[in-house]
């Protein structure tokens, strides 16, 4: 397959390896959902751009797995990514609007957990994390991005790592 030969260094492990910050964000979501049951409106609009979220991720692994046992390039889980993740953010950002407003997120409670130790150790690993992504990601043609496997790489290990560093954040702050 001609169409393959562009995603060659492309391999299960590298899929294997891009579906790890996809586990930790959800798992990071089971526990902030559980701390927002029962507070309605909120916990659902939330919920529905998290779940956006995770299944934009979970296109690209898909995606990423699909060329690495050669099936084939199905472009179009490569090409809802963006919008599904910017939708589901968008989504999430206003489930937490709403919460504030309705006064459903307890800030005066959050906020402390967040800052306490060693959570904010995590959440501050996790946005440092997130920031070298942005720069890796933004470092690099998008095109030239998608079709270089050692980028990938790079950009998967440091995505895993800050969302591995939010989830403990997360997990720390609600045992807290």
């Amino acid at each position: 397959m001609d169409e393959l030969k562009e995603y060659e260094g492309f391999t299960v492990k590298l899929a294997l390896v891009d579906s790890l910050p996809v586990i930790f964000f959800s798992l990071a979501l089971i526990l902030v959902a559980t701390a927002l049951s029962g507070t309605g409106l909120t916990f659902w609009v939330v919920l529905i751009g998290a779940i956006m979220i995770v299944i934009s991720g979970l296109c690209k692994v898909l995606w990423k797995l699909l060329l690495g046992l050669k099936i084939g390039d199905v472009k179009i889980l490569n090409k809802i990514f963006v919008p599904f993740m910017a939708g589901g953010f968008v989504i999430t950002l206003v489930g937490v609007i709403i919460g504030t407003v309705t006064k459903a997120i307890k800030w005066s409670a959050i906020l402390p957990a967040i800052a306490s130790f060693p959570a904010l150790v995590f959440f501050i690993l996790g946005f440092c994390g997130l920031c070298g992504m942005g720069y890796v990601k933004s470092s690099n043609k998008r095109d030239d991005f998608n079709k270089d496997a050692r980028k990938n790489w790079i950009a998967q290990f440091v995505n895993a790592f800050s969302q591995l560093m939010i989830f403990l954040g997360t997990l720390f702050a609600l045992k807290g």
